[in-house]
């Protein structure tokens, strides 16, 4: 399924809030399902580069933030002279918008002198004409949403969101079991989509009637 497929599905199911897909899926897909509102949870690609993302000066202090591993991390000096990115804590992750939607991550930034709180976009990428010259992702060549994820991989979230695509995977693999000789039992485009309607269908019956049985079976009291 395509990016397209993906945010048609979305605008014709409102319940809908995002997919789940693996590592294949990059930057440039993820920003067109954030900015119609849906979030991607997905594998980050294993090439990706940590990049340098800003230097914060709230007071006395300075932090340097990257994008490493699909989060927003912070270089950390150590007395031995080494250095190291270190996950920066999200408050809470935030969707604004109405049209055209944007996400952002609400960082708790650890500090010796107190923590602070910033915000950053994530999940999608700013074009020049998107904001003041010079300052857009576009013309920095920051590809945001490729660095930055909506839900980060190593995070709890994901953690117990992102197994539910197994669940799918089983799914995907129980109706090609189903065909004869793993190939569709119909002609044309209409009757395929029947097809696989048919079998979405009787896969949720059962799980449903799978469910009301059990609860049925729990003792009261």
């Amino acid at each position: 399924m395509g990016v397209s497929g993906a945010i048609d599905i979305m605008a014709a199911a409102p319940g809908c809030m995002g997919l789940l897909y693996d590592g294949a899926m990059r930057g440039v897909h993820r920003d067109a399902i954030a900015r119609h509102g849906g979030l991607v949870i997905n594998k980050q690609h294993k090439g990706n580069e940590p990049q340098f993302l800003e230097t914060l000066r709230p007071a006395r202090c300075s932090h340097q933030l990257w994008a490493a591993s699909g989060r927003v991390a912070e270089k950390v000096h150590f007395a031995d002279g080494t250095t190291a990115l270190v996950p920066v804590p999200i408050r809470r992750l935030e969707r604004r918008g109405t049209h055209s939607f944007r996400w952002y991550h609400v960082l708790m930034i650890p500090c010796r002198h107190g923590t602070h709180e910033h915000r950053v976009t994530v999940g999608t990428t700013s074009r020049a004409d998107e904001r003041p010259s010079g300052q857009s992702d576009e013309e920095r060549r920051f590809h945001r949403a490729e660095h930055l994820q909506q839900i980060p991989e190593f995070t709890r979230a994901h953690q117990l969101i992102y197994p539910y695509r197994s669940d799918a995977e089983s799914g995907h693999a129980q109706l090609d079991a189903s065909l004869w000789n793993g190939r569709l039992i119909s002609y044309g485009v209409e009757a395929q989509q029947l097809l696989t309607l048919g079998f979405v269908l009787a896969q949720n019956s059962t799980s449903r009637a799978l469910h009301q049985s059990s609860a049925q079976l729990q003792p009261t009291g």
